[in-house]
């Protein structure tokens, strides 16, 4: 099963996306700040990570600095109230799959999913939406 960590500092958020995906046949494990995706980040390594932008004590742009110490191949995509602009460096660009302007839905999330080879593997459920699956608990 791919494992997909979702930061943002909105537990709305990541608990959407939590609700989105988990019936997709993928385990989403969240977080609400960098600091808390840093230490999760020390136990397992995501298949792919989305990352809020804007987000107190630690940016997206920030955290993500972080994250390519480590995880120089984990495919990104930025969340984002906004749209990029041009004077963001082209090189923090590059670094990301891609960015996905809030509010969102499920076909964006699978969209991006699906611009990395290989990602649904055969068998994987991504893009049915006749899967069911409850989730249980609350969010990390």
């Amino acid at each position: 099963m791919k494992k997909i960590l979702i930061v943002d500092d909105e537990k709305e958020i990541t608990h959407l996306v939590k609700k989105l995906l988990e019936p997709e046949g993928l385990e989403v494990i969240t977080a609400n700040s960098g600091k808390e995706a840093l230490s999760l980040l020390k136990s397992f390594t995501p298949d792919f990570i989305f990352l809020d932008l804007f987000m107190p004590e630690m940016s997206g742009w920030d955290l993500l600095k972080e994250i390519r110490k480590k995880l120089k191949d984990v495919p990104v995509a930025m969340l984002t109230v906004q749209p990029l602009y041009e004077s963001i460096e082209r090189e923090e660009v590059e670094e990301i799959v891609d960015y996905i302007t809030k509010p969102f839905d499920k076909v964006d999330l699978i969209e991006t999913l699906k611009q990395i080879p290989d990602f649904f593997a055969e068998g994987d459920n991504a893009g049915g939406g006749d899967s069911k699956q409850e989730t249980g608990g609350e969010d990390s």
